[in-house]
């Protein structure tokens, strides 16, 4: 049987999130990352696909979430350096104002269809994003192998020149180190820089989903484990607030387990329910309070894989 884990965005809280399904799974089903034969990262869930396909393990994890990893620190921050999540990218109003112009042109590029080429000229006097993910680079750059992994590691961007998904590690994507392929999954547009690669410039995949779960269609999974943070447990659905936030990316998963099933594969999803939303706040990058959000987490799919489906899931 083949097995895709899609693991999806969400910020530092769908991090967080991730450290607790993924360490439940481990000790509750058995079920190891590495298990999987493909891993489908977006945003959030590349930087976590990327880590444990080079070694870290759901434990680390864990611990990072919680801020006891004695090496690695924590998810909001290093062992030795402070977070730098929004290192500004200009300097005074009149470059603020170039900047602006240039975020809400990468922003609109991101969502529309259409392709559209603007002269290089006009580019560098509008630079697109308001800043840099210094922090997340620095330790991309420090932590992760430039090298991929062995094992199919998939990870989704958006191109917005062309407006299409590109998905970095598949064959036939642009060739990239590991570390700058997880910081363009990372690029939210309009607010980080885009990441050039080749005649590429790429910005996170969840513009075009925020789950990206029709991949593992694509790679002729028989399985697919899909943890989506920007979704709701339609079981234990958020009030009504939660809901318009994130319609959108319900929407979205709605389709892509349609199209799974009409193909056969199984679908084993995991996503917060109503209690675990009111526990994730609406600051999806918050850099406090994911030991929280991981500890909900993991006690929300334990008592998941108690249920019959579960057990019989993890059981064949």
């Amino acid at each position: 049987m083949k097995t895709a884990l899609v693991l999806g965005g969400g910020g530092t809280v769908g991090l967080a999130y991730h450290a607790g399904v993924l360490r439940a799974l481990e000790l509750e089903a058995g079920f190891t990352p590495d298990d999987a034969d493909v891993i489908i990262g977006t945003s959030a869930g590349s930087v976590i696909g990327a880590y444990l396909r080079t070694g870290m393990t759901t434990e680390d994890m864990w611990l990072l979430a919680l801020g006891q990893h004695p090496i690695h620190g924590s998810l909001g921050r290093s062992a030795d350096h402070d977070p730098e999540l929004f290192a500004p990218t200009f300097h005074g109003p009149v470059d603020v104002a170039r900047h602006l112009v240039g975020s809400g042109y990468v922003l609109a590029r991101a969502i529309s269809p259409f392709p559209l080429k603007v002269p290089a000229f006009l580019k560098a006097f509008f630079p697109g994003g308001l800043f840099t993910m210094a922090e997340g680079e620095r330790r991309f750059t420090e932590e992760l192998p430039a090298e991929w992994p062995e094992k199919d590691l998939w990870l989704t961007t958006v191109d917005i020149v062309s407006g299409r998904r590109v998905v970095l590690g598949r064959h036939g994507a642009p060739r990239v180190d590991l570390p700058r392929a997880v910081l363009a999954s990372a690029a939210i547009p309009g607010l980080y820089q885009p990441v050039q690669v080749g005649r590429h410039s790429l910005v996170d995949g969840g513009v075009h989903s925020t789950s990206n779960l029709d991949l593992g269609v694509q790679a002729g999974a028989d399985r697919i484990i899909a943890v989506v943070p920007l979704a709701f447990d339609t079981a234990t659905p958020p009030g009504p607030l939660g809901q318009i936030v994130r319609r959108i990316p319900a929407r979205m998963l709605s389709a892509e387990v349609a199209l799974a099933h009409r193909k056969d594969i199984e679908v084993l999803m995991f996503r917060p329910s109503a209690a675990e939303i009111g526990v994730h706040g609406f600051n999806l990058m918050r850099p406090s309070g994911l030991e929280k959000i991981a500890e909900s987490a993991y006690e929300a799919t334990k008592q998941a894989l108690k249920t019959e489906r579960f057990v019989d899931a993890f059981a064949a």
